[in-house]
């Protein structure tokens, strides 16, 4: 630990005492020199062989002074390579920074991947999180986004900004909000793209410094707030880009840097030009788009990005002063560098404007199929992520079993080899008491066996003892509900054959005792029939025949075979669905459930109509059976009850209470758990549902 805080400071003080050498030493006085002079002049130093102390600073400025020369990387692994013979840290995670940033503009993206491998082993090895390794990272989520992979660079970019949240670092949270930004830019979310964007700005304004990064974050926070109704804030934000592009100037001057403002400049005018188009000052925006001429014309390369930004202020402001032809002419010079849909649009319009609708309709086709392949293209990476995480997560737990089982073969090789060790050491002792042993263990078992089946047994006696309780109060409940059912239709049949016999009683009045009598011994009779056909449903001994067969006839029997009970001023009506429907069911035990609820339905309906109907399901794999009547209705307190057993809404009314516990055993063998309910929402009487299965092929009538 201690060697560990004594390294931390020697690297400290050897960046200050780096970046005092490089402010005393003569090389700071060639800023305003010859480029050639400069160098030769570096050369030599290195040519001498000074200590790294010199060595280091002359190296870095050799990198700066090349630029745009092919040899501009061997300086910095010079560079990388002096700073580790000297175990400073700091300048080999800016010479590696360096380095992965200059293969990345020259996209050497391998070569990226590799420095930004090595700059994780330093900062594993020291236990740190430079600015270096999440700028680096931050590099690599930005090549996705050039590949147009946005889902792995958004995923890529979050991780690492909880990663830089949890080590509370802020400049990699200010380039992760960075990265974030550029991935909700290339998805056109630029109102999402400016918070990002001025998030990581503020973050750099307490952080101080880093003048570059904070001219990336406006110059791209410009672009967004162009593209979008949050344009009148472009004048704030183009005052801060002129201050920071003087501020660097001013730095160029302080540390004799090589920074040239002119692309910078020439970015300002072009976002001016831009503006002030948007806002109809055509004057203003000649103004500006000269001044951008005239800096564009100092630039020494441009890049594919610039080349846009050329290109599409340029065609913005002859389209809006009239000159379509150069404005389709800068069009097409942007749509060669990037097809961007928004422009191809621009460029239909104009199109379409001067009439030339076939290249028109020409171009969106482009459009469409570009836009179609985007799509395709995003959903197949999604596809492969899902695949490459389920790969990974079924790796995971391979590798987890195999730990587990090595784990178990290691416990058990332990616990083997103890054994083994324990009887050779007690060999000698057990062979002296081995007769009193073995007659002690076959006691001992003896004991155990009669025990645990003095358990078992005891065990059984109680659930034997609460299957009987159970049967026993089973029973009396069957009982009690039987004899209270019974009582009444037997009271009535007594008493009315009781008076048969009155001599004093007319015809007519034996007649209707008569009439009484039957109908009591009729539901008697369904009484005990209900019981059996309950009883043997519940024991699974009634058997159910399936059988293919219309819909239509099974509910026509059934309305047929209640219309006796209909009482008068109802009507039973039946209403079919408009297709041929065929269900796999047992016709007689579902004639039997709908026959149960159309009874029901006529015992609670004295007025109105009672319907039968049926229609298909949205999936056309369920038919939709309904009995609706308009009568009294159910209670809301008792229909969570009304599927039990002996229950009635109204102990007056004829019935055993068993019709609705039927039909739900029924519905259960021929359409599933939950297939028969009661419809709540229906407030007109009551609407039972019953949902079956029917075949895929439906005849249309």
């Amino acid at each position: 630990m201690k060697k560990h805080i004594i390294n931390r400071r020697y690297r400290f003080v050897w960046g200050i005492f780096i970046g005092l050498v490089y402010l005393l030493s003569p090389i700071s006085l060639f800023a305003d020199v010859n480029f050639t002079r400069e160098v030769d002049s570096l050369r030599n130093i290195l040519a001498a062989r000074p200590s790294p102390q010199v060595t280091l600073p002359v190296l870095f400025r050799l990198y700066l002074l090349h630029e745009h020369k092919s040899d501009r990387a061997t300086y910095l692994k010079m560079y990388i390579k002096e700073a580790e013979s000297i175990d400073s840290i700091p300048a080999v995670y800016l010479g590696a920074n360096e380095l992965a940033v200059h293969y990345f503009d020259h996209d050497h993206l391998d070569s990226v991947a590799v420095w930004s491998n090595f700059i994780d082993s330093v900062a594993g090895r020291y236990n740190e999180y430079p600015n270096a390794l999440f700028n680096v990272k931050a590099l690599l989520c930005q090549d996705l986004l050039s590949q147009g992979n946005y889902e792995q660079a958004m995923n890529d970019a979050i991780d690492l900004y909880h990663l830089a949240k949890e080590v509370n670092q802020d400049y990699g949270l200010a380039r992760c909000s960075e990265c974030l930004g550029l991935t909700y830019r290339n998805i056109y979310r630029d109102s999402d793209a400016v918070v990002s964007f001025q998030e990581g700005l503020d973050r750099l304004n307490l952080m101080g410094g880093f003048p570059h990064m904070r001219i990336r974050l406006v110059v791209n926070q410009i672009e967004c707030c162009l593209r979008t109704d949050m344009y009148e804030r472009v004048p704030d934000m183009l005052a801060l880009y002129r201050s920071l592009i003087e501020e660097q100037m001013e730095q160029n001057k302080i540390y004799g840097g090589v920074y040239l403002p002119y692309r910078d400049y020439w970015m300002l005018y072009s976002f001016y030009t831009n503006y002030y188009i948007l806002k109809d000052e055509k004057e203003k925006a000649r103004g500006a788009l000269e001044k951008a001429d005239l800096y564009e014309s100092k630039l020494v390369q441009k890049d594919r990005y610039d080349e846009c930004i050329s290109s599409s202020v340029k065609a913005l402001y002859y389209e809006k002063n009239g000159n379509d032809l150069l404005a389709l002419q800068y069009i097409d010079k942007y749509l060669e560098v990037d097809f961007l849909p928004m422009y191809v649009l621009f460029k239909g319009n104009i199109l379409k404007k001067q009439g030339r609708i076939d290249e028109a309709l020409k171009l969106y086709e482009e459009l469409y199929v570009y836009s179609s392949r985007l799509n395709d293209e995003m959903f197949m990476r999604q596809i492969n992520q899902l695949r490459t995480l389920y790969d990974l997560s079924l790796s995971e737990k391979q590798d987890i079993e195999l730990k587990m089982n090595k784990q178990r073969m290691d416990k058990q090789q332990q616990r083997l080899f103890f054994i083994y060790s324990s009887i050779v050491i007690l060999a000698l002792i057990l062979y002296v008491l081995y007769l009193y042993i073995r007659r002690t263990q076959r006691l001992r078992h003896a004991l155990q066996e009669e025990k645990d089946a003095l358990l078992k047994s005891e065990q059984q006696l109680v659930v034997e003892k609460q299957k009987a309780e159970e049967a026993s109060r089973m029973k009396s409940a069957f009982v009690a509900n039987m004899s209270h059912e019974i009582r009444t239709p037997l009271n009535a049949i007594v008493g009315f054959s009781g008076l048969l016999s009155d001599e004093g009683a007319s015809q007519e009045e034996k007649e209707e005792y008569s009439l009484v009598i039957q109908n009591n011994t009729d539901l008697m009779l369904t009484l005990l029939k209900d019981v059996l056909d309950l009883s043997r449903m519940e024991s699974d001994d009634m058997v159910f025949n399936f059988q293919r067969c219309s819909l239509e006839a099974c509910c026509q029997n059934a309305v047929h075979s209640v219309l006796n009970y209909v009482p008068r001023g109802v009507r039973m009506t039946f209403t079919p669905a408009p297709e041929r429907i065929m269900v796999n069911t047992d016709s007689l035990r579902l004639q039997q459930l709908l026959t149960n609820l159309l009874t029901n339905s006529c015992k609670f309906t004295e007025n109105g109509e009672i319907n039968l109907s049926y229609l298909l399901e949205e999936d056309r794999m369920h038919v939709r059976i309904m009995v609706t009547d308009t009568g009294s209705g159910i209670p809301l307190e008792k229909q969570s009850a009304i599927f039990k057993r002996f229950e009635k809404l109204d102990d007056y009314k004829p019935g055993t209470g068993l019709g609705l516990s039927i039909c739900s055993i029924i519905a259960k063998r021929l359409g599933g758990p939950g297939s028969i309910f009661l419809d709540t929402t229906y407030t007109g009487g009551a609407r039972f549902v019953f949902v079956h299965p029917c075949e895929k092929h439906i005849n249309e009538i």
